[in-house]
């Protein structure tokens, strides 16, 4: 299966490639943007590139799938987004996403689940779509919210992350 190409007015949602690791480092190395990931921030840029060998093993495998967020006029990549926890025999899988913190408050996320949606239950036969996000990261649920995923609960020390036991709270969004 060839990795699928995604576009909206502004993005370009495709494969990940090692010429994304200063990208991708240029966000993952900054703390603001780690806080609520379950990575420490990266301080090497052999870090960017072996997390781009991650998702893209990822989908070789058939786990999910992570699409590079690439701004159509400055052809850059300004965050990842996709699937992952891929139960194809529950027909569900886990959503995760970040962004650069320079497009932040620009609606480039949203632009870019939507389509991820619609992929998740068109073509991935999903009935089921979660994301597990730290119940402080207000802007995270208000995405979730705004693409139309419902809060179903917070799960007291559901992960161990930094050294430390978080909470997380679910979302999901069921095909209709």
């Amino acid at each position: 299966m060839d990795f699928p190409i995604l576009e909206t007015e502004r993005l370009i949602l495709r494969q990940l490639t090692a010429n994304d690791a200063k990208d991708l480092f240029e966000y993952f190395s900054l703390d603001i943007v780690m806080e609520y990931y379950d990575l420490a921030t990266f301080t090497q840029i052999e870090e960017a590139e072996n997390v781009i060998n991650t998702f893209n093993t990822e989908f070789e495998n058939k786990k999910g799938f992570r699409w590079a967020i690439e701004l159509k006029e400055e052809k850059k990549v300004i965050g990842t987004c996709g699937y992952h926890n891929w139960f194809h025999e529950h027909f569900k899988a886990e959503i995760g996403y970040e962004l650069n913190p320079k497009y932040w408050q620009k609606s480039y996320m949203k632009e870019a689940i939507q389509p991820i949606l619609s992929y998740g239950f068109e073509k991935m036969n999903l009935h089921r779509i979660e994301a597990f996000i730290d119940p402080a990261n207000i802007s995270s649920e208000k995405l979730l919210f705004s693409t139309g995923f419902q809060k179903e609960g917070t799960m007291r020390d559901f992960f161990f992350e930094k050294g430390k036991f978080v909470d997380a709270t679910i979302f999901g969004l069921i095909k209709e």
